[in-house]
This record gives C-alpha cells, sequence and structure tokens, in this order.
C-alpha cells in the first residue's frame, strides 16, 4: 500500500514536471498506456504507475531502435553492418523486455503482461 502510493506520488511528480515538455510521440505513447491499461484491466491504484513504467519502457525500446548503421557507401560493408545492428538490437531489446518484465511483474500478472505484449503487437501491425 505504501508503495503504491509512493510510486502514484512520484509519477505525479514526473508527470507535473514534463507535462510542459510533452511531444506528439510521447502524448501519443501516453494515449497508448492508457489505452492498454484498460484493455488489461490494471487495477485504479496502479494505472499511474503503470502509465509511467510503459512509458519509460517504450522510451527506451524507441532509443535502441533509433541506432543506425554507419554507411560506408560499399554495399558488402554497409549490408553486414546493417545485419549486425540489427543483431545488437535485437539482443538489446531482449535484455531491456527482461528488465522491464520484472518491473512489470512488480504490478502486474503474468497474464496482463502477455496481453500487454500482444497489444502492442497488434498496435504495430496496424501501423
Amino acid at each position: 500500500m505504501k508503495r503504491s502510493i509512493i510510486l502514484v506520488l512520484l509519477s505525479l511528480c514526473i508527470a507535473l514536471t514534463a507535462g510542459a515538455q510533452t511531444s506528439p510521440r510521447q502524448k501519443m505513447i501516453h494515449m497508448a498506456a492508457l489505452r492498454i491499461a484498460e484493455s488489461i484491466r490494471v487495477p485504479a491504484s496502479d494505472k499511474e504507475a503503470f502509465v509511467t513504467l510503459y512509458q519509460n519502457y517504450k522510451k527506451e525500446s524507441t532509443a535502441i531502435m533509433a541506432v543506425k548503421a554507419p554507411q560506408t557507401g560499399e554495399p558488402d560493408q554497409d549490408a553486414e553492418a546493417k545485419i549486425l545492428g540489427d543483431f545488437a538490437k535485437s539482443e538489446k531489446l531482449l535484455e531491456l523486455r527482461k528488465k522491464y518484465y520484472g518491473e512489470f511483474r512488480k504490478i502486474l500478472s503474468p497474464t496482463q503482461i502477455q496481453k500487454m505484449y500482444d497489444a502492442e503487437r497488434e498496435s504495430a501491425a496496424a501501423h
């Protein structure tokens, strides 16, 4: 109980601090987090903690995906750099998912987490 209150207060402070600097992408992620929270039935007492955690998770995963392989102008070297870069991204994303699984697990059941991942996949497929 105490922990939930602290998480909610911390989330509110972060939200108020970052509120003035919200980009359209951040708003979209926030809305997606709220939509997912509703669809997986996150209790009201944990909703703000979930939204904040989900936003942090998406921010970190977006940063990983944004890294581009350097271009040399040599087709074979560029292709290999891209392939190796994709391997590195996949490994980093896997580690991130493992890290955040532990964090999500503090407030969600494994079934809810799986539904969250499913909702992400469906959303990505729609775009």
